[in-house]
């Protein structure tokens, strides 16, 4: 793209040619379904309409239309454009499988991090009243709570309620149609 600035339109000042690179990059972006020559017949028909409507992006570029070596350069930045956004897409598309491989891992660090702090922890009122509750519920026997961390806790519930889901799953049962 550096080589394209220093070899197009040498004949614009370096504002117009900035806002004119800038203005058909976010064009290419948006229609990147459109061929070269689409994009191209595109935005010389905006821009006549925006300047018929006296409200032109670029006040200069109506006579630029008429110079066949302005319409050569515009679609030769057309194109460049293009074959950079495929290149873009395709670099994103490579280190996908990389970038969900480190997403994975750091959730893991995460979920890791909580369960060590939640072993430090000592369980909570409402935690010891929920395995309670549930013990209660599903008649089963009371292990002694005093002492255990936020993460022994969670283990106990967890697993009470598992052991409950595959019994529904089993008998045939969905949890959501039982509770």
């Amino acid at each position: 793209m550096k080589n394209l600035k220093n070899t197009l339109f040498l004949d614009l000042t370096k504002n117009q040619k900035a806002a004119l690179f800038s203005f058909i990059k976010s064009l290419v972006k948006k229609h990147t379904d459109l061929g070269t020559d689409e994009i191209l017949e595109l935005f010389i028909e905006d821009e006549q309409y925006y300047y018929e409507q006296n409200n032109p992006h670029f006040e200069w570029i109506i006579e630029e239309f008429e110079k066949d070596k302005f319409l050569k350069e515009l679609k030769t930045l057309i194109k460049e454009t293009k074959k950079q956004l495929d290149i873009k897409t395709a670099q994103k598309e490579a280190q996908k499988p990389y970038i969900e491989k480190q997403k994975a891992f750091a959730k893991e660090q995460r979920k890791k991090a909580a369960e060590f702090k939640m072993s430090k922890e000592q369980a909570t009122k409402k935690q010891i009243y929920y395995y309670n509750k549930l013990c209660d519920k599903y008649k089963l026997k009371k292990e002694e709570t005093t002492g255990l961390s936020k993460l022994d806790l969670k283990n106990l519930i967890g697993k009470i309620l598992d052991e409950h889901q595959q019994k529904l799953e089993e008998i045939g049962l969905d949890k959501k149609l039982y509770e």
